[in-house]
């Protein structure tokens, strides 16, 4: 069906404008008079001006939070979605997400749910806001809906935001001792090398070691950095393939220290994704379902849908969590408590910001031990290069004197 580009003015006197799909102008205009609009032009969209569709889009959680907040404002301020998305679409930087706000407020103007829009978008929005949209359309509550999205998406970036300003330190002393090394490897030590090849004295086994690490690096760089670009490819495709990936994410969780970690972090996850979705009406089948998507670990989606197959066969959700030893034994026993209680999402929402306080604590005390650990081994490596010059130059000046 042809598309055309209009401008008409709303009850306000506000200019508006976007495309819709007719069969030819006029009923175009029609349209847009049974929508109380007054028109001010329509003309066919060309082809040239066609968006060309290249792949679905993921959008940052920074973008979402945002887009949600605002969104439930302007609702909770009476304005309607169809000029909330023109607003949120008017102010929009990103081009991408420019361009998808713009494709949701054209089909909310021809007609669709706001829900469906959403999940029109390729991927561009996760299942978890698209389904909590759906509910708060069905309840009467999307202005709520859409506050409790923006809640769950800020405080999933908080805890992200958190583990990665704690983790930078160790990594840019990893990166530091790295260079250093490098530079002291192919700069400094062939000096010394020099030096000791003109006194032709026996050099010692640190050294000898030394000269041929440093005779490798400065005469076969190449090949340093082709096994290093090997060696990431095969990680690579290691990663892509189901069952390495599934591998690696049940080692993320279960190797000593960074598992904790990792466990404490997807519980908090899937507490609160639960917490959000049943609080917003969706049923415990569909919350699990979408929360196994957003653990974002393979090794524990799998287990959570099998937890899920459980309880379509009539397994409590207790039992069946239980049954998947996977997340702590608090977390469990709070789940019972919340079924036996009738507040299972108020239970998994506190539960929820009990694993946040753990997981900054857990953070906390890696970076802990990490830090001094990195400092030794900078330590130990620096130590062996400087002894390892010192001692033929000590043999060096015995033979002088």
């Amino acid at each position: 069906m042809p598309e055309f580009n209009y401008s008409v003015l709303d009850a306000n006197g506000q200019t508006l404008s976007g495309v819709m799909e007719a069969e030819n102008e006029e009923v175009c205009k029609k349209i847009i008079a049974q929508r109380g609009l007054y028109c001010l032009k329509v003309s066919p969209v060309s082809m040239g001006s066609r968006a060309i569709n290249i792949g679905p889009v993921k959008i940052k959680t920074k973008e979402l939070t945002v887009f949600c907040r605002q969104f439930s404002t302007m609702l909770v301020a009476g304005v309607g979605i169809i000029k909330s998305l023109d607003i949120l679409h008017g102010q929009a930087t990103n081009p991408k997400f420019k361009a998808i706000i713009k494709r949701v407020y054209e089909s909310v103007q021809r007609g669709q749910s706001f829900s469906a829009a959403l999940a029109a978008q390729e991927g561009a929005f996760p299942d978890l806001m698209i389904s909590m949209v759906e509910a708060g359309e069905a309840s009467g509550s999307l202005d709520r809906v859409m506050e409790r999205v923006a809640d769950h998406f800020e405080k999933t970036m908080k805890t992200k935001n958190k583990v990665r300003n704690a983790m930078m330190y160790p990594i840019i002393l990893g990166t530091l001792t790295v260079l250093v090394v490098f530079l002291l490897m192919i700069f400094v030590v062939p000096v010394f090398i020099d030096m000791f090849a003109t006194a032709g004295s026996e050099l010692p086994l640190p050294t000898k070691i030394l000269v041929g690490i440093s005779n490798s690096l400065t005469t076969y760089w190449y090949a340093y950095i082709g096994i290093t670009v090997l060696i990431l490819l095969l990680f690579w495709s290691y990663l892509r393939n189901p069952d390495g990936r599934y591998n690696w994410d049940k080692l993320k969780t279960t190797a000593p220290k960074v598992g904790r970690l990792n466990v404490i972090i997807l519980s908090s996850r899937f507490a609160r994704t639960l917490a959000t979705m049943m609080h917003s009406g969706i049923p415990l089948i569909r919350s699990l379902e979408i929360a196994s998507n957003v653990l974002g670990n393979t090794y524990y989606q799998r287990h959570v849908e099998e937890m899920t197959n459980d309880i379509k066969k009539g397994i409590s959700f207790s039992i069946a969590i239980k049954k998947c030893a996977l997340f702590p034994a608090m977390l469990v026993s709070m789940i019972s408590i919340g079924e036996e209680s009738g507040t299972l999402d108020d239970v998994l929402n506190k539960t929820a910001g009990f694993y946040d306080e753990e997981a900054d604590n857990a953070v906390t005390k890696l970076v802990g031990l990490l830090e001094p650990l990195m400092i030794i081994i900078m330590a130990m490596i620096v130590g062996f290069i400087v002894v390892s010059i010192i001692m033929p130059m000590y043999g060096m000046m015995n033979l002088q004197m």
